[in-house]
């Protein structure tokens, strides 16, 4: 089964387009106002509800819509809590990125969480983000001209291997500081992206 979990930066268009038809979905606090405005109503709404509005709280809450709700002060983010509740082989993440770069970073490891157990993805207005993994290679089918980025993630990345792109890598190491895999460019599909040992993030600028 597929969840998505929707974050406060979401839109309606956003959620429109991109939401998996039959996704169960979970709203990380104000990402609850993007799937109401959408016309969805979400399975779940998790967080310490400090930037939902009180109207749409109110109302989700007379729909009977489950609301979890977590103390200001705590440990982990709300967003945080909301992937404890994603046990699927599927996680799609809407809106994560946007606004603060701190939410945005520490979003990105959540989304590196998600991976280790199920495919993950994230969808923002501006970009798509996927994870690579040793066990977790990936198989796109972009079209050609497409923008891809690899670059790797907490800590070096060993044996980075890709085909299907205009500059392509055999058994390759990418480091930190030295972001060589930005801006490469898709030939016809498919394209395919491994890594034998790290964490590789793959970022799709959209509209580049």
């Amino acid at each position: 089964m597929v969840v998505a979990l929707v974050f406060p930066p979401a839109t309606a268009a956003l959620v429109r387009e991109f939401l998996p038809p039959g996704a169960r979905v979970i709203a990380v606090d104000a990402g609850a106002e993007a799937l109401r405005a959408a016309g969805v109503r979400p399975d779940l709404v998790v967080g310490d509800m400090d930037s939902i509005s009180g109207a749409t709280l109110a109302a989700l809450e007379v729909e009977g819509v489950r609301v979890e709700r977590h103390p200001t002060a705590k440990r982990d983010s709300d967003g945080a809590l909301a992937l404890a509740h994603a046990k699927d082989r599927e996680v799609v993440f809407l809106g994560p990125g946007g606004g603060r770069a701190d939410h945005s970073l520490a979003n990105l490891h959540l989304l590196v969480r998600a991976s280790a157990g199920a495919n993950a993805r994230a969808i923002d207005v501006d970009s798509f983000t996927w994870v690579v993994t040793p066990d977790r290679p990936l198989r796109l089918a972009r079209p050609a001209g497409t923008t891809l980025s690899v670059l790797p993630f907490g800590g070096p990345a060993h044996g980075v291997t890709y085909s299907g792109l205009r500059y392509a890598l055999n058994d390759a190491s990418m480091g930190t500081g030295d972001p060589y895999g930005i801006s490469n460019e898709c030939l016809a599909p498919p394209q395919e992206i491994r890594v034998r040992e790290g964490i590789l993030l793959v970022i799709e600028p959209r509209g580049a």
